[in-house]
């Protein structure tokens, strides 16, 4: 049996905490004084994405077989697929959205309290994650792609991503259920190509909430982004199955080992290092499209995980953290509205230090708390499905197991 790569789990925990430094310094300072402290080039997403679509193509392939034998059609494992997903991420999901929703709207949003209710209201297409797609990204109540920035008309902005594992991932799964081979051979990356061909030409990094004009139609960049995204994890899952089982010379892993720690090395300076600092911000500035390059090579090598450097970080130490960033990535921006408002932070450099410091310590100990919630209370209770009746319940066990499609879904 393959050991497994606690290396994904130390990069992800890493990218976790850098996505709340950077809505600390950026984020939030724009909500409350309107002006940015430091700014990050903002392009080091896509390996989260490829993290998200190479488990994606690993959960696609464990019910590939018996999918096919059992005669599931394409939409219909999409479908499975976006009811587990969701069911999964529903707790945490609908937690952090309304925690932001509550936050925001008794720090940031200059509404009276009576109309809370009605407000709420107006973030339904959030609620059942559908903002990545640009429906729900408005609000009447604080205008409709007016003044106020992304965070103020959103519950929770980051969730973004969230939404885009709904709605990008369905569609990468129904088109690996219905024509794998076309999909990952031909149609994503001739998709990709020309997306990121006609981004780079413009000189613009697809930011998740930018919106792109073809005459009278209108889209959110960070859909085809979130899309491609996937798909490249798709695709570097392929490439890292066939390679998993080989035996590389010495020469090899050497290439292999300085390949990894160069790329590595400049993903993670890029990661962490603001553009606006002096000397420091420009050392490696690097256009967003090699960016995104180098970002495929080196999620490539983190998967593959044979090189020394990647290796490295392959420490079993790592699993809880690598576990815990999914829920610091959900509650932290509310978290941190919170904690810079209770300490009147606004936009002093040492005080944002403090800000980040103490939402970091908050964030990890509200979301391991909440993960012990999740996996020993909630989950095992959704397991039971008490939205049924109990003969209802029965019938869905003996439809799992047997794949009648008089149960529920068919076999995972």
């Amino acid at each position: 049996m393959r050991e497994r790569n606690y290396t994904i789990e130390f990069f992800r925990i890493m990218f976790a905490i850098n996505f709340l430094a950077v809505h600390v310094w950026m984020v939030y300072t724009m909500a409350t004084t309107r002006e940015m402290s430091h700014i990050w080039a903002l392009d080091v997403i896509l390996p989260f994405m490829i993290f998200a679509g190479y488990f994606l193509m690993h959960s696609f392939k464990k019910q590939q077989k018996s999918s096919i034998e059992l005669g599931i059609s394409p939409g219909r494992q999409a479908w499975t697929y976006l009811k587990s997903r969701f069911m999964s991420l529903l707790p945490v999901f609908l937690v952090a959205q309304l925690g932001g929703f509550i936050v925001n709207y008794i720090f940031v949003m200059d509404l009276p309290y009576f109309l809370m209710p009605v407000v709420l209201l107006n973030h339904i297409c959030e609620l059942v994650g559908l903002q990545i797609t640009g429906i729900g990204l408005g609000n009447g109540f604080i205008g409709v792609w007016g003044t106020p920035g992304i965070n103020i008309k959103l519950m929770n902005a980051p969730l973004w991503f969230i939404s885009g594992l709904f709605v990008a991932g369905y569609l990468v799964y129904y088109l690996l259920a219905k024509c794998e081979n076309k999909f990952l051979s031909f149609i994503g990356p001739l998709f990709g190509l020309v997306f990121y061909g006609s981004q780079y030409l413009m000189d613009s990094n697809p930011f998740w909430f930018d919106m792109r004009h073809i005459g009278d139609f209108v889209f959110v960049e960070g859909f085809p982004h979130m899309f491609i995204g996937l798909t490249i994890g798709c695709l570097l899952w392929k490439a890292v199955d066939k390679l998993k089982d080989k035996e590389f010379s010495r020469g090899m892993r050497a290439f292999m080992t300085v390949a990894a720690s160069i790329i590595g090395l400049i993903i993670i300076w890029h990661t962490w290092v603001p553009i606006t600092i002096p000397i420091w911000g420009v050392l490696l500035y690097v256009n967003w499209g090699s960016v995104h390059v180098l970002s495929v090579f080196f999620t490539f090598f983190v998967l593959l995980n044979v090189d020394g450097f990647s290796r490295l970080f392959n420490r079993k130490i790592f699993a809880t953290p690598g576990r815990l960033a999914f829920y610091i990535y959900m509650f932290h921006y509310p978290i941190i509205v919170v904690v810079g408002n209770l300490m009147n932070v606004g936009n002093e450099p040492d005080k944002l230090w403090i800000l980040f410091g103490v939402s970091t310590v908050v964030t990890i100990v509200v979301g391991y708390l909440f993960m012990l919630l999740n996996n020993k209370v909630i989950q095992p209770w959704f397991k039971k499905k008490p939205w049924y009746s109990k003969k209802q319940r029965e019938l869905e066990l003996t439809g799992e197991l047997t794949g009648d499609s008089s149960g529920s879904i068919s076999p995972s």
